[in-house]
Parts: structure tokens; C-alpha cells; sequence
């Protein structure tokens, strides 16, 4: 892979993640009864008395990170219906929807 073969990539991962995001966000703040707040299905373990929202977000990554370590392991994935890919695809989000709530919560 050379650098420009990279940044494709890094483009059509980056284009995955969002339209994926896009999805599950509507489901979980509908689910969640968070309405347009995207960030009501984390926050609701704070308003649950269950740990901060914060660390929530960490939770899920922390998740993800443990199927890649099985991944690193074993050289598979034991859930048949997420990829390697699926996986990271998560963690992108993951990632960024913390980014966008550390700076919401902020007032940034």
C-alpha cells in the first residue's frame, strides 16, 4: 500500500463510519428517548446511577478493544456476524462520538 492508496482508504473508512454512525445513533436516541440528543443511549447509564458518561464511552471502547485482542489471538472473531472491520468501524465511532461529547460538555 502506498501513501495515496492510504488515504483512499482512510476516506472510505472514515465515509463507513459515519453513515454507520448515522444509523445506530438514530436508533439508540430513539430507543433511549433522548429525541435529537445524540448521546442519550451513554448518558443514560449516568442518570441510572450506574458510573459517569464518560465512563460509559469507555466501557463500549474497552469492548471492542477486548474482541480485537481475541482477534489478535486467535487470528478470528468468535461473534459470526461482526468483521474485524465491523469492529473497528465501532471504535471509530466510539472515538468520535466521546471527541463530540468531551466538547459538548465543556462548552467547547
Amino acid at each position: 500500500m502506498n501513501q495515496n492508496e492510504l488515504f483512499e482508504f482512510h476516506q472510505s473508512m472514515a465515509e463507513k463510519a459515519l453513515a454507520i454512525c448515522k444509523k445506530k445513533n438514530n436508533d439508540y436516541t430513539s430507543a433511549a428517548g433522548g429525541g435529537n440528543d445524540p448521546f442519550a443511549n451513554f448518558s443514560r447509564v449516568e442518570a441510572m446511577g450506574i458510573m459517569t458518561t464518560e465512563q460509559g464511552f469507555l466501557v463500549r471502547m474497552t469492548d471492542k478493544m477486548s474482541r480485537l485482542s481475541t482477534y489478535a489471538d486467535l487470528g478470528r472473531l468468535e461473534v459470526g456476524d461482526e468483521t474485524v472491520e465491523d469492529t473497528l468501524l465501532d471504535l471509530i465511532n466510539y472515538s468520535i462520538l466521546l471527541a463530540a461529547y468531551l466538547r459538548h460538555s465543556n462548552g467547547r
